[in-house]
């Protein structure tokens, strides 16, 4: 992880931050291998890579608090934290994985929000918050025609 930023969204590292930020940048991408409305595209993007910084401050904080950086909770977390990365990369390139990808995140997102509900922890909240709305984000990559 690059540097810690505490801003109105929460805490995130430098890199998501980064890559959060440029999501704006979704000129070049239209849709056509998923068949879905540009904003749709960009709204998933955007959710992805706020889930990621999401799950990247829940690792670090989890860590931080003692977790083995092995545990289940740290490993899922790690997972979607690169696979939300991924995800928003191929959505940028117009990728022919893109529904793949998104399938994988609606998944993975369902489950990582289903265990940060469960923690007793008021920040998991905020992780649980973020990892649903890029579930719904990507669903709707799902079923386009």
């Amino acid at each position: 992880m690059v540097s810690i930023y505490q801003g109105a969204e929460g805490v995130a590292t430098g890199e998501a931050m980064h890559s959060f930020e440029s999501a704006v940048e979704v000129a070049g991408m239209t849709g056509a291998r998923t068949g879905v409305a540009r904003s749709d595209i960009s709204q998933c993007i955007t959710a992805s890579l706020r889930c990621q910084a999401s799950c990247e401050a829940g690792i670090q904080r989890l860590v931080s608090e003692g977790q083995p950086a092995d545990s289940d909770t740290v490993r899922l977390l790690r997972q979607c934290a690169e696979l939300c990365e991924l995800n928003a990369r191929a959505l940028q390139k117009d990728s022919r994985l893109a529904r793949r990808t998104a399938s994988i995140c609606f998944e993975l997102g369902s489950q990582v929000a289903r265990t940060a509900w469960l923690d007793p922890n008021a920040a998991s909240a905020a992780l649980a918050r973020d990892a649903l709305f890029m579930a719904r984000a990507c669903r709707l990559l799902l079923f386009a025609t």
